[in-house]
């Protein structure tokens, strides 16, 4: 018989058995890599975990910032007094003390009660709305909002004419509901009380904080719908 080719080359097809050491070198390195995963993730958990920790902090301390009473040097509160008599505060708003901004035409000028109207009937009650607050008139503040606004909020009984100056009013927005059935406004209002004697605004002192209002008349008329504040200035 022939001697077989003990130079036959391996075919394509021939199985080739990995040494042993080729299998502790695979499994090590799928075992770095597996570490190296679980390292990672756990990593990435502990971060997490410590910036929501960070921003529960955070907001905690904000939450408390903003519910906690700032005890203000309020004025004694005199439910006689006509401000109109006190000669500092008329002259203090004898030049104007109302400043209308429209958001959509970056108009910025001086209104008045009287000349309010010719901006639009939401803007003559924002207007009107102010004037209540100046006059001490609860009835008429009240009878500025909806029903959805006391859903979530207390009416006022009582509290005191109000020096109100440096008036910043912005309409901020104005669109049509979704069903086309009335108009929603967003104004933005700020305003200065010299001395504030706290029986309106006891959240501000000799500063102010700007107020974000939002007015719709889907009720047929014109009434506010909610008040938010911003940081005080």
């Amino acid at each position: 018989m022939r001697e077989e080719n003990k130079d036959i080359k391996k075919g394509e097809n021939d199985i080739v058995i990995p040494k042993e050491n080729d299998k502790k070198r695979n499994a090590q390195k799928l075992k770095k890599k597996m570490i190296i995963i679980i390292v990672a993730v756990l990593v990435l958990i502990s971060l997490l975990f410590v910036a929501s920790f960070i921003i529960d902090r955070y907001y905690d301390k904000k939450r408390a910032e903003e519910s906690t009473p700032i005890n203000y040097n309020f004025y004694p509160a005199n439910y006689d007094e006509n401000i109109f008599e006190d000669q500092e505060y008329t002259e203090l708003i004898a030049n104007g003390f109302i400043l209308y901004t429209d958001s959509s035409s970056n108009l910025t000028l001086g209104i008045t009660r009287e000349t309010s109207i010719k901006y639009g009937d939401e803007v003559a009650f924002m207007i009107e709305y102010l004037y209540s607050i100046i006059n001490g008139d609860a009835d008429a503040y009240n009878a500025c909002f909806s029903e959805a606004y006391f859903q979530n909020n207390k009416k006022l009984d009582r509290f005191t004419m109000q020096k109100i100056y440096n008036v910043s009013l912005v309409k901020v927005s104005s669109s049509e509901s979704e069903s086309g059935e009335y108009n929603e406004y967003l104004f933005t209002l700020e305003y200065q009380i010299m001395e504030n004697n706290g029986t309106f605004r006891n959240d501000i002192g000799e500063g102010s904080k700007k107020q974000f209002i939002k007015i719709s008349d889907k009720n047929g008329e014109l009434l506010i719908d909610s008040v938010s504040t911003a940081g005080i200035k």
